[in-house]
């Protein structure tokens, strides 16, 4: 794909509707996990999604803040086994 195409195919999806766009953005995801269903194992898939998650600074930043929210809970004499 060109450089100048993802701005183009960007500037027609902003006119869509919010219901198109979300129409749109349903199916490039439905077609991507069936390409990606395809040619990767189940498991390297999910290793994959895994890794990238864990580079995701909102998510670090969303699980720290879960983390602090149940450290209370951490003297309820249940263990982690």
């Amino acid at each position: 794909m060109s450089a100048h195409t993802l701005p183009e195919l960007e500037a027609l999806i902003a006119r869509l509707s919010p219901t198109d766009q979300l129409r749109l953005l349903e199916d490039l995801a439905h077609r991507l996990r069936a390409r990606v269903a395809a040619n990767e194992q189940p498991a390297e898939l999910f290793g994959a999604q895994l890794a990238v998650m864990a580079r995701d600074r909102n998510i670090r930043a969303e699980l720290q803040s879960i983390d602090r929210e149940f450290a209370a809970t951490e003297s309820d004499g249940l263990t982690r086994d």
